[in-house]
């Protein structure tokens, strides 16, 4: 018997992907001489929390279709996931590296080594990173399994012990790891650690695999403990706003620096992605959602997958646009950015959606 379709989590989908293209058109804002630090605040920080929430959403649709007490075939299971991502990131990865070349007249990253190397990383484009993360996620299932079974016999020991763990590790490998090597792979592999290292997002992935298993008795407790979630929310977004502004002023950052510094796997960080959600789930789960919000991230969480790959190349063509009529990016014109960016990927995705494809171009572009 399949379980029922869990709005909530479609929702956060649509938000978390708002939050992503906030990110990527705030770096716009940052390459300006004398950048606005509330815009910059809005995009790059308080939207840190959409990268590892997309691995708390994905954990979750894991272990939802697929529980502990359910038979698991790891072979069925790696085929379907391997056709859901692992062909539209090889798809994408290869899209974006000809549109760079085209761009750039330059045609090296084609070669036979350095294409491997791209694939490898996900250094196609900026975001496509995630997708090789979200396989390694996908090849170690088993271990999470078996994780997830050691947790579920003392869920608040083994979670604070791994939330703990995972702030020293992100810190050390974020603030303080260094490692040189004159053997270029191995650098990569260093340079682009945060590309394929599960660890870094180890906790909200177990999380969001422990919210899926135990979805009633979470939904229970965040229900009855609204308040302090909605001030635990509150607690951490201040705690993000005055570590950014803070180490600008106390520091002297730059707000590139702030941003570079004051990030996902910060501990602030990680305590703002669990907060928030506890905060969505809490608010779209456990609270009456209003019409217009479920219209909307509705169709942003349908949406969220084609939106995701294919929203850089419409955030190039406006950035290509304001450069050649030469506009100025204020603050104004970058919301403006983002609003359009955002529209036209989910009308790319909508398009996409309601008419007949191939089915290899549909696995290829939304990966189903």
């Amino acid at each position: 018997m399949s379980k029922p379709f869990v709005q909530s989590i479609n929702y956060m989908r649509g938000i978390c992907m708002l939050g992503v293209i906030g990110i990527h058109v705030g770096s716009t804002a940052l390459v300006s001489a004398h950048p606005n630090l509330a815009l910059v605040a809005l995009f790059e920080i308080l939207s840190r929390f959409s990268v590892p929430a997309f691995f708390f959403l994905s954990a979750f649709g894991m272990f939802y279709s697929q529980p502990l007490h359910a038979p698991f075939s790891y072979k069925s299971y790696m085929k379907r996931r391997l056709k859901t991502v692992l062909v539209p990131y090889i798809f994408w990865s290869l899209f974006y590296l000809f549109y760079a070349c085209l761009h750039s007249h330059n045609y090296a990253q084609l070669q036979p080594a350095e294409l491997g190397r791209t694939l490898l990383f996900g250094l196609a484009m900026y975001h496509i990173y995630f997708l090789v993360i979200l396989l390694w996620f996908y090849f170690l299932m088993p271990l999470w399994r078996s994780l997830l079974r050691l947790f579920d016999r003392s869920p608040l020991l083994w979670f604070t012990v791994l939330f703990m763990g995972n702030v020293v590790f992100n810190f050390y490998s974020s603030y303080i790891w260094q490692f040189h090597s004159d053997i270029p792979l191995l650098q990569d592999a260093f340079n682009f650690r945060l590309n394929y290292i599960v660890l870094h997002y180890l906790f909200i992935f177990m999380f969001g695999a422990y919210t899926a298993e135990h979805f009633d008795t979470v939904k229970d407790w965040i229900g009855r403990h609204g308040t302090l979630i909605n001030v635990f929310q509150i607690v951490t977004t201040v705690s993000m706003l005055v570590a950014y502004y803070g180490i600008m002023r106390i520091l002297d950052y730059d707000a590139l620096s702030a941003v570079n510094t004051i990030h996902q796997l910060s501990p602030t960080g990680m305590l703002y992605t669990f907060s928030t959600m506890l905060f969505f789930l809490y608010w779209w789960e456990c609270r009456p959602v209003p019409s217009y919000i479920h219209k909307l991230f509705s169709m942003l969480g349908d949406y969220s997958y084609p939106i995701y790959l294919a929203h850089p190349l419409f955030l190039s063509a406006i950035t290509f646009l304001a450069a050649h009529y030469h506009i100025y990016l204020r603050a104004a014109y970058i919301l403006l950015m983002y609003f359009i960016v955002a529209a036209l990927a989910a009308a790319f995705s909508s398009l996409i959606s309601h008419i007949p494809l191939p089915k290899w171009l549909a696995i290829c572009l939304k990966g189903k």
